[in-house]
C-alpha cells in the first residue's frame, strides 16, 4: 500500500538530492518507484545532447529480451513526443497501442511511462511494468505524475554535475600528468584554469607577474613556472624583497665586490648572477626602492648587471618571476614604482584567487595538511570540524588554513578532532545546524552572487544528506543492511554516503 502522499515525495527528494551522479540518481529513483508502486521491472533514460540514453534498469536487459526492449522504447518515444504520462492496464489488448510491435511481451502486465521534465525541456523518462494487468493504483499514478518534475530536475542537475566533474577531472588529470605542479593541491575550476595558463607560459622567456593575497601560494606558482620551463636544470633563486632593508637589498640583488662598503670583506655574486641560466623569483617586488628599480630594469631588459663597487658590466641570462600582494598599478600612480619596470615585469599576469573564492578546495587542503601534521594513527577530522573550516573566509588564505590544522593536531587529545580545538575565529564561522528545510533568512539569498549562492546551496544539500543518513540509521537501529534494504539504496552506496557525511 502506498504511504500518505507527502511522505514518499519528501523521502524521494532527500534521496535524489543526496546522489553523486546521474547513474546513482536514476537507480535511486527507479528502485524507490518500483517499491512504492508495486512494479517489478523498469528503466530510466535521460537526454544527452540530441539522444536519450539508458541510465539504469531493473530486470530489463535488452540483450536478454530484445523484443520487450523494442516495445518499451516505443512507449517511451510516445511519452516524450506527446509530453504526457502513458498508462496501459494491459498493452497487449490496448487499442491505442495496436500499431506497436511485440505487444505480446507484456501480455497480462500493466505499463506506465512518465516523462521527466526540467523547466520546459523533457529531460528523460521513467518506465515501469507491473506484474499484473491493471496493477497500478490511482494513488500510484498520481505519485508518478507528481514526482516527475522533481525527478527530472534532480536528474538534470546530476548529469550537469557529472559533466562538469568529468571535464574538471580530465583537465586536472591531464595537467598533473603532463606538468610538474608539486605542492599545489586543487580541484577548483578557477585554479585549474590558472594552472593551464601556467603550463602555457612556462616554456617562454617572458617575465611573469604573480599577484594575489598573502598566503595564496605565489611561490608555488613561481616554482611551477620554473620546473616546467626549459630552465628547469638551472637554479631557482628566491629573494624576499620585503624582508631586507633598502641598504642591503641592492647588494643582495646585484652583488658586491670586496671593499664596496663597510663590512664587505669578501666578494658576493648577488641573486641575479646566482640565477644565471635559471629563474629569479622576486617576492613582494613592490617593496624594491625606486633607486634600485632602474638597475633591475636594465638587468631584465638587456641582461646586464653591475655589482656594487665594480666598474665591470656582467652579462646574465635570467628569467624573472615577480610576485606581490599589492597593486603595482596603484604603486605606479603613487609614484612609488617605475611604470617601465611595471610593464617589463607584467608581460603575463597570473592572479591567484583567495581561498574564500575556492571553497571546494578547503576540505581537500585540510585533509592534506592533516595528513602532514597528524602523528596519531586512527585520528581524523570530524565532520563538524570540516564544516567550520569550510565556513570560514580565511583572510590569511591557505597559510591560515595550514596553521589552523597544525594547531588542532597539537591541541587535540581525541582521535576525532572536533571544532573545539580550532581557532576561535574559525569556530565562530560554524553555520547553524540544519533542523529541516531552510526557510528563515531565505530572502537574504537575493543578495548573494553566484559563487556565494553555490556555496550556500552545497552546504544545504550536505546538511540535508547528513540529516537523512542520521534519521535512516536511527530508524533501523544503526543496522546498515536493513537501512539499505528498506530505503532502496544499495549497501555499498549507503556506505559511501555515510563516509561522506561523517568526514
Amino acid at each position: 500500500m502506498i504511504p500518505a502522499p507527502t511522505e514518499p515525495r519528501i523521502e524521494i527528494a532527500k534521496l535524489l538530492l543526496a546522489q553523486e551522479d546521474e547513474v546513482q540518481t536514476a537507480e535511486v529513483l527507479l528502485r524507490r518507484m518500483l517499491d512504492l508502486t508495486g512494479a517489478d521491472r523498469g528503466f530510466v533514460v535521460a537526454r544527452e545532447g540530441e539522444h536519450f540514453t539508458p541510465k539504469f534498469n531493473v530486470r530489463f536487459d535488452a540483450a536478454a529480451d530484445d523484443q520487450a526492449a523494442r516495445f518499451s522504447r516505443s512507449l517511451v518515444r510516445i511519452a516524450l513526443a506527446e509530453n504526457r504520462l502513458v498508462h496501459s492496464m494491459n498493452p497487449a489488448e490496448d487499442p491505442e497501442l495496436s500499431g506497436l510491435e511485440s505487444l505480446a511481451a507484456s501480455a497480462g502486465r500493466a505499463v506506465v511511462v512518465v516523462p521527466l521534465s526540467s523547466a520546459d525541456t523533457r529531460f528523460g523518462a521513467l518506465y515501469l511494468e507491473h506484474p499484473r494487468a491493471g496493477g497500478f493504483s490511482p494513488e500510484a499514478l498520481a505519485l508518478l505524475s507528481d514526482i516527475a518534475e522533481l525527478a527530472g530536475l534532480c536528474l538534470f542537475g546530476a548529469i550537469r554535475r557529472s559533466e562538469l566533474e568529468r571535464r574538471s577531472t580530465a583537465l586536472e588529470r591531464d595537467l598533473f600528468a603532463q606538468y610538474d605542479f608539486s605542492g599545489i593541491i586543487t580541484q577548483d575550476p578557477a585554479m585549474l584554469a590558472l594552472l593551464k595558463s601556467v603550463a602555457q607560459v612556462a616554456p617562454s622567456k617572458a617575465s611573469i607577474l604573480v599577484t594575489g593575497k598573502s598566503g595564496t601560494g605565489k611561490e608555488l606558482i613561481a616554482k611551477a613556472l620554473h620546473v616546467n620551463s626549459e630552465r628547469r636544470r638551472g637554479p631557482l633563486v628566491t629573494l624576499h624583497c620585503a624582508a631586507l632593508p633598502s641598504t642591503m637589498l641592492e647588494s643582495e640583488l646585484f652583488g658586491h665586490v670586496r671593499g664596496a662598503f663597510t663590512g664587505a670583506d669578501r666578494e658576493r655574486p648577488g641573486r641575479l648572477a646566482s640565477a644565471h641560466g635559471g629563474t629569479l623569483f622576486l617576492d613582494e617586488v613592490a617593496e624594491i626602492p625606486l633607486d634600485s628599480q632602474a638597475k633591475l630594469l636594465r638587468a631584465i631588459q638587456f641582461g646586464e648587471l653591475q655589482r656594487l663597487g665594480s666598474d665591470r658590466i656582467e652579462k646574465v641570462d635570467v628569467r624573472v618571476v615577480a610576485a606581490t600582494h599589492r597593486s603595482l598599478g596603484e604603486r605606479v600612480a603613487q609614484g612609488a614604482f617605475r611604470q617601465d619596470l611595471y610593464y617589463r615585469l607584467r608581460v603575463v599576469e597570473l592572479n591567484l584567487p583567495p581561498l574564500r573564492q575556492r571553497r571546494s578546495d578547503i576540505a581537500l587542503l585540510a585533509q592534506h595538511f592533516f595528513k602532514s601534521a597528524n602523528t596519531r594513527e586512527g585520528a581524523r577530522l570530524s565532520r563538524a570540524a570540516l564544516r567550520c573550516l569550510e565556513a570560514h573566509d580565511y583572510p590569511g588564505n591557505v597559510r591560515e588554513l595550514a596553521h589552523a590544522i597544525e594547531r588542532a593536531c597539537l591541541l587535540s587529545t581525541e582521535l576525532e578532532i572536533g571544532p573545539e580545538v580550532l581557532p576561535e575565529e574559525i569556530r565562530g564561522a560554524r553555520p547553524a545546524p540544519s533542523s529541516g528545510p531552510v526557510v528563515e533568512g531565505c530572502s537574504a539569498f537575493a543578495a548573494f552572487d553566484k559563487h556565494e549562492f553555490d556555496v550556500v546551496s552545497a552546504r544545504v544539500v550536505r546538511d540535508l544528506e547528513r540529516d537523512f543518513i542520521d534519521g535512516l540509521l536511527a530508524k533501523h537501529g544503526n543496522n546498515v543492511s536493513r537501512a539499505a534494504t528498506e530505503s532502496g539504496i544499495h549497501r555499498s552506496q549507503l556506505q559511501k554516503m555515510m563516509a561522506r557525511v561523517r568526514g
